[in-house]
């Protein structure tokens, strides 16, 4: 049988050679291999680009349920007995929620009933009742600051004066821009938030529900 001729390549008008066969099939391959490449360069920045809005819409979508709605007045009731006396607490209306309701313990005071408070307008406010307190708890409350004089919270009868310490002017919107406190028989009210208007709300409920107590 007769050798197959070589075949003879358009543009050179005669057949190609071993040299130039060869690197028209290894040209053939690096191109296959460029856009083998190229699609899956494309293929995995879709993918990306996916998983990005993906994670956009799960993370930056508003979800109220990713905040923990803790009954504070149920836990302050279940924790009646490990504390030396009845706790203080808040009864705020629907708007209000808790992120934190516990009772612990802290340098300068025996044990403390504490609430985290989540309101209206994303402010915060912390309230903390610290039994056989001291000056030494109250001075980290406020971190150290100089009071800014008194300030009276609550309705009527029940109006009552509280230390002041206002740093909204500086530390507007810190969880300790407005602090107010209040000592009572065998504890300190300490009412911390990111503005008065909110840190006021809780005071008000506080003051009376501290009236109705004095009443019974």
């Amino acid at each position: 049988m007769a050798a197959k001729a070589p075949r003879e390549v358009a543009g050179l008008g005669r057949a190609e050679t071993p040299r130039e066969k060869a690197d028209r099939v290894q040209k053939g391959r690096t191109e296959r291999r460029a856009r083998q490449t190229m699609r899956n360069l494309v293929w995995s920045l879709l993918v990306s680009l996916a998983v990005m809005a993906l994670l956009i819409i799960v993370v930056v979508r508003p979800d109220t349920n990713l905040v923990d709605d803790i009954d504070w007045v149920m836990i302050a009731e279940e924790g009646t007995d490990s504390l030396p006396e009845d706790p203080v607490y808040p009864l705020l209306y629907d708007l209000w929620k808790s992120n934190r309701a516990e009772i612990t313990t802290e340098p300068g005071a025996d044990v403390v009933w504490s609430i985290g408070l989540l309101g209206p307008e994303n402010s915060y406010v912390a309230f903390d009742q610290g039994f056989g307190a001291d000056v030494s708890w109250v001075a980290a409350k406020v971190d150290q600051a100089p009071s800014t004089g008194e300030v009276s919270f609550g309705y009527g009868t029940d109006a009552m004066e509280w230390v002041e310490y206002d740093r909204t002017d500086f530390d507007e919107g810190s969880n300790n821009a407005y602090v107010i406190i209040r000592e009572l028989d065998a504890s300190i009210v300490v009412i911390a938030g990111t503005s008065k208007q909110a840190v006021g709300q809780v005071a008000e409920d506080v003051a009376y529900q501290l009236g109705m107590r004095a009443n019974q």
